[in-house]
């Protein structure tokens, strides 16, 4: 399966100069589902792994397909200012701007 085909890309979005790429066709299709959780569990095995950890907002879907697929907990690492509680950030740089994510310190 060519998951590539499936994403669909938005030029010039948000802003002019950036190709945006959109995975949502990825995520109306099971069978792209099962394919990614298929693909990865032939890299990693689920001993080696504590808990998945997904990047706002996309990055929840996956991770949580992923943590129910190896039957392990999830983390969400969210923007700044989304988590209560004493939080550990990191900033960076991107092609449009630049941002703040953080984790719950405790987990």
């Amino acid at each position: 399966m060519n998951l590539r085909d499936k994403i669909s890309e938005y030029p010039n979005f948000p802003k002019k100069g950036i190709l945006f790429r959109d995975f949502t066709p990825i995520l109306k299709d099971p069978s792209s589902l099962s394919y990614i959780a298929d693909e990865f569990s032939k890299f990693f095995h689920p001993k080696d792994i504590d808990l998945f950890a997904g990047i706002e907002s996309r990055g929840f879907l996956l991770a949580g397909i992923l943590a129910a697929r190896y039957n392990k907990g999830m983390i969400m690492i969210r923007k700044a200012g989304k988590l209560p509680g004493k939080t550990i950030k990191l900033s960076y740089k991107i092609e449009y701007g630049k941002g703040t994510i953080e984790i719950q310190k405790d987990v």
